[in-house]
């Protein structure tokens, strides 16, 4: 426990005052996120509300799935009540193409960081909290969009009556998730997922 805490008090110092997140890897980038004590928000929803960093605008709104605009890149941001509300962990495997995989755990809650390399940019998939942040960045943007992403994940609190009247009315089961992310009979491994959502969108 001491080791934990001196952890962050050393990641703190390292951040200052001016946040300064290049000098941390982005493992210490969710790990000093996570621990950080924060309850604001300023965004509702229903059945569930976060916090909205500086910088970014709802660029969508479809309930469970919001488009996040920040820096002129996309942020799909998915909220899984059924996961939430059965307490079902959501789970990726690591593949030998990831550029980066992180696994990680706080508050009894399991989540994972997946990044793979798409030609000149990283594909990000970040889950936690019955939720999970998807987005392509350039290099450049990928420690901000971790940070960020994870503030978002974090902050979120779930109204569980809400969510009970959902998944009631509804006649959802713990093998049915809320949200829904298309893909294509045959993949490009050129492509990634976001891609095929733009797609999707456009075709509809």
């Amino acid at each position: 426990m001491l080791k934990k805490i001196l952890i962050i008090v050393c990641l703190f110092l390292l951040v200052g005052c001016s946040n300064n997140i290049d000098k941390l890897t982005l493992e210490e980038i969710v790990d000093l996120s996570i621990n950080e004590e924060n309850n604001m928000h300023n965004t509702n929803n229903k059945g569930y509300r976060y916090y909205l960093p500086a910088g970014f605008t709802i660029k969508k709104n479809s309930d469970f799935n919001q488009e996040l605009l920040s820096h002129n890149n996309i942020y799909y941001l998915n909220i899984d009540i059924v996961r939430y509300y059965y307490k079902t962990e959501d789970t990726a495997e690591r593949d030998i193409t990831d550029y980066k995989y992180y696994s990680f755990e706080h508050d009894n809650k399991t989540g994972y960081l997946k990044i793979r390399k798409n030609n000149d940019n990283f594909f990000v998939e970040l889950c936690y909290n019955y939720a999970i942040i998807e987005v392509e960045v350039e290099e450049s943007e990928l420690r901000y969009a971790v940070s960020r992403s994870i503030t978002i994940l974090k902050s979120i609190r779930y109204n569980d009556l809400v969510i009970e009247k959902y998944i009631n009315d509804n006649d959802l089961e713990s093998s049915e998730t809320v949200y829904k992310i298309p893909e294509p009979k045959e993949k490009d491994d050129s492509r990634n997922i976001l891609q095929y959502i733009e797609e999707s969108e456009k075709s509809d």
